[in-house]
């Protein structure tokens, strides 16, 4: 008798301790402990996220206090640079034409400026006289045009070197041990400039503008002149072997044609160059280049020849000339006078022979 009321009594207490602990669970006291604890221990994790921003931040701002400075020290450079070229001292103009180079390759963005600079430097410092004197140009102008040709062309921002009635007769391009042959003028404009004698092998000066410039004697083996303009441009005993002169325009409609006496041609590609009218008794297309005996054999010659494919050669003079082996294949020979010119072995497939003269009856279509 006396267990039972004890047992129900021990189960009473225990109901009320579960209904108290279900009420704290109800009213938030034991949520609010769970997330506080959990706020607490994020707090580190917090603490290193801000930690982080803040940083972020910090070398943000430097980055762009560094980038104000370096452009201050570039606009203070190029000022210096820009008034040693107006010394009367040659050393300290050349030691402003270099500095201009150095800040050309340090800032890519500024080359633009330091192009059009020097542009105007050499123009002003060497430009052609009137005369027929033999001046050459000066130390420093010779010095603008190697940094000129030997900069990074796709950092010109489509700037063109504007190097019109310059005087750069007899002008070699001269490089750093370090640094290859290079003479990037694709594009530029040298109308009426002076080149006689310069030596432009492996120049690129595709789509140039070389009207009226006096090329008289210069080397241009193997150079790119594709698309450029020689309006009336003096080519005496220019040497173009090699040279990619697809599309130039020698000859226009007005009826001038430059100056071809004596240009060598020898191994050129003149694919769709425009010739109409042209005399070329005096120039050579063909021609044997002697090769170097390799292990103990004897040297041999070999021809090498123009290509003249889909060339414009209307009306002409290629009377005497040496086409023999030469390919123009589609060439536009209407009215062309070839009297006496050596067609052996000539490619003439697909060309327009209407009112040829001199052409041998083999050639001729039945």
């Amino acid at each position: 008798m006396t267990e039972r009321p004890r047992t129900g009594r021990l189960h009473h207490i225990l109901r009320r301790r579960t209904a108290r602990r279900r009420g704290q669970g109800r009213d938030g006291t034991g949520g609010s402990a769970s997330r506080l604890s959990l706020l607490l221990l994020s707090l580190p994790g917090l603490a290193a996220v801000a930690a982080l921003l803040f940083t972020w931040l910090q070398v943000n701002q430097t980055g762009k206090e560094l980038r104000i400075i370096e452009e201050g020290q570039i606009t203070s450079r190029f000022n210096a640079a820009i008034g040693h070229l107006g010394s009367d001292s040659v050393d300290v103009r050349l030691g402003g034409v270099y500095a201009l180079e150095r800040i050309m390759n340090d800032s890519p963005p500024d080359q633009g400026s330091v192009v059009s600079v020097l542009s105007a430097y050499v123009r002003r410092h060497a430009p052609v006289t009137s005369g027929t004197g033999t001046s050459v140009p000066s130390v420093d102008a010779s010095a603008a045009m190697n940094v000129l040709v030997r900069r990074r062309p796709e950092y010109d921002q489509g700037l063109s070197v504007v190097l019109s009635g310059v005087n750069l007769r007899g002008w070699a391009p001269s490089h750093p041990a370090h640094r290859e042959r290079a003479i990037h003028l694709r594009g530029a404009v040298l109308t009426g400039s002076d080149l006689r004698g310069a030596d432009l092998s492996g120049a690129d000066l595709r789509g140039a503008s070389l009207d009226r410039a006096d090329l008289s004697g210069v080397e241009m083996l193997f150079a790119d002149l594709g698309e450029a303009s020689l309006d009336r441009a003096r080519l005496r005993d220019t040497v173009f072997d090699g040279s990619d002169l697809s599309s130039v325009q020698f000859c226009f409609d007005t009826g001038q044609c430059a100056d071809l006496t004596g240009t060598d041609f020898s191994g050129a590609d003149l694919t769709g160059a425009s010739l109409p009218g042209a005399d070329l008794r005096k120039a050579s297309f063909c021609s044997d280049v002697f090769l170097q005996p390799v292990d103990g054999e004897e040297g041999t010659s070999e021809g090498r020849c123009a290509l003249l494919r889909d060339a414009d050669l209307t009306r002409a003079d290629l009377s005497g000339v040496d086409l023999a082996e030469a390919d123009l294949r589609g060439a536009d020979l209407t009215d062309a006078d070839l009297t006496d010119a050596d067609l052996k072995g000539t490619a003439l497939d697909g060309a327009v022979l209407d009112g040829t003269r001199g052409l041998p009856p083999s050639f001729r279509k039945p």
